[in-house]
């Protein structure tokens, strides 16, 4: 593997460190994703570049892409972030793209079409 990712939902910021010591020690990138600011709080502590913003409601499975405009104002600038979840036009990559997101997490979008890849060019092409 080549990296590894923190939920903040599902550690607390002393495990959350002690995951990412070790992916370090083992040449490892970490992820680590949030879904509020009380866990972007948390991530922005880690030393990880990699944010990853999750528009899914852990609780109702509702997705919002207003969850990652909320928090996008709150991560500095050296941060990378990754949108997760929602991006299902390439209406909404536009919108994030203008917003300064830096990556996406897609994987319904995919599901949902009968050619994968013919999805993914409809998508970002």
């Amino acid at each position: 593997a080549d990296a590894i990712l923190l939920i903040a939902a599902c550690l607390d910021l002393a495990q959350m460190r002690e995951m990412e010591s070790i992916a370090s020690a083992l040449g490892m990138s970490v992820l680590v994703e949030v879904h509020d600011g009380a866990e972007l709080e948390q991530a922005l502590q880690l030393q990880t570049p990699l944010v990853g913003i999750n528009n899914r409601n852990l609780r109702t499975f509702e997705v919002s892409l207003q969850t990652t405009l909320d928090l996008l104002p709150a991560i500095p600038a050296d941060r990378i972030v990754v949108t997760e979840s929602g991006i299902l036009r390439p209406e909404d990559v536009s919108l994030m793209r203008g917003k300064g997101v830096n990556a996406f997490l897609v994987g319904e979008a995919f599901m949902r079409v009968p050619d994968p890849g013919q999805g993914l060019r409809a998508l970002f092409g």
